[in-house]
């Protein structure tokens, strides 16, 4: 059973699920090691593709909606996707790993049958040491979201191993390198979600979210938990800068140590940063 990392298609307001923006996908020159054309069945069981950084597993029936060897242009846009992952996420943290990074992109039926039931959301990725990801038809927005945030799981593990990274911040730098692939921000109806939890008490203190993950929390809790733990990372890096996220990592992984790894790259306990950020809510 997967157990380090979730990644859930969850709703940010009641009611409402998150929409991702859509981007555009370059591939154009882009070198990949491919195996030969044989395909099978969606189900289950991949055949290999290559990158610089990445062994690719793709089981989507892409041949039905695509025509024959639509896949290879479906497999090329998901290896450059990851390798731009791997760039943002070395950029903006330091964090480069030094090995092929599991990529699993599984048919969302086999997806469903698999995975669905660990989940107390609609899962729509996670990482367990490798990354296993719901397929789509075609290469959207959504997907390329999911597998950014994912990687960033990868990354941060490869760096530090699983475990020293507390959720809130784990999550919350996913979700942060996730929105900066899709050309966004948190916007005001999410911050309206945060505002009224921090007035009416439903606000879910950082220190309680600091398990290595968010597997037992379901419904608005966990969707209040993505979105504090987004929130929280977007306030560091505007309030004092995205090099002070690589710094906090970098110490974080010297240290291991949470509490010493926030005094000395901000000078503040945690309890102090969430009070800060909650008195912007205000």
């Amino acid at each position: 059973m997967p157990t380090p990392s979730r990644r859930a298609s969850i709703q940010t307001t009641r009611g409402v699920w998150l929409v991702l923006l859509s981007v555009a996908l370059v591939t154009a020159g882009f070198a990949s090691t491919l195996a030969p054309e044989a395909r099978a069945e969606p189900d289950g069981h991949f055949q290999e593709r290559k990158s610089a950084h990445f062994r690719l597993y793709q089981d989507v029936d892409i041949e039905k909606y695509s025509g024959p060897h639509g896949w290879r242009r479906f497999e090329l846009q998901l290896l450059d996707i990851l390798e731009r992952a791997y760039d943002r996420v070395g950029n903006l943290l330091g964090i480069w790993p030094g090995h092929h990074v599991r990529v699993s992109v599984y048919d969302p039926g086999v997806f469903d049958a698999k995975y669905q039931g660990y989940f107390g959301f609609r899962a729509v990725g996670f990482f367990d040491g490798a990354i296993h990801v719901r397929g789509a038809t075609r290469v959207d927005a959504a997907l390329a979201g999911t597998l950014n945030h994912e990687y960033t799981h990868a990354a941060i593990q490869a760096e530090v191993g699983p475990g020293l990274f507390p959720a809130w911040l784990n999550e919350g730098l996913a979700e942060y390198v996730e929105a900066q692939a899709m050309g966004r921000r948190l916007g005001p109806g999410q911050y309206r979600v945060l505002t009224e939890a921090s007035r009416q008490g439903t606000w879910l203190p950082l220190e309680s979210l600091a398990g290595p993950s968010f597997a037992h929390l379901s419904g608005d809790s966990a969707s209040l938990a993505y979105l504090e733990s987004h929130g929280m990372i977007e306030y560091l890096a505007r309030r004092h800068g995205e090099q002070k996220l690589r710094w906090l990592c970098q110490e974080l992984a010297r240290t291991r140590n949470l509490d010493r790894a926030l005094d000395r790259t901000y000078h503040r306990s945690l309890a102090e940063l969430e009070s800060e950020l909650r008195a912007e809510l205000r």
